[in-house]
């Protein structure tokens, strides 16, 4: 009975170990209401030297492991990007 109890033991703390050491399990730190402007330009098209003045934060995930980038900052950039082409391709199709 007591060697039951033990490997019970035993199976308990490795499975709090397992978890306390896979940084992607626990959850994910809810996204900041309040965030610094990336960069993207307002009023105008994207130029190519505003590629240089982007700033992406990065996400910390579960115990300050780096997750990645905020998906709405690399959203909004990929549509002012998409804006920006879509502008370029119609004054190129306007004036061939």
């Amino acid at each position: 009975m007591l060697a039951l109890e033990i490997l019970v033991g035993v199976a308990v703390l490795l499975g709090v170990a397992f978890v306390a050491s896979r940084p992607d399990i626990g959850g994910l730190d809810d996204e900041e209401t309040d965030r610094a402007d990336i960069g993207l330009p307002q009023g105008r098209l994207l130029r190519s030297d505003d590629i240089r003045g982007l700033h992406f934060g990065a996400v910390s995930g579960w115990r300050g492991t780096v997750r990645g980038y905020r998906f709405a900052d690399v959203d909004a950039t990929m549509s002012k990007v998409e804006e920006t082409l879509r502008a370029h391709e119609e004054s190129r199709d306007q004036h061939p």
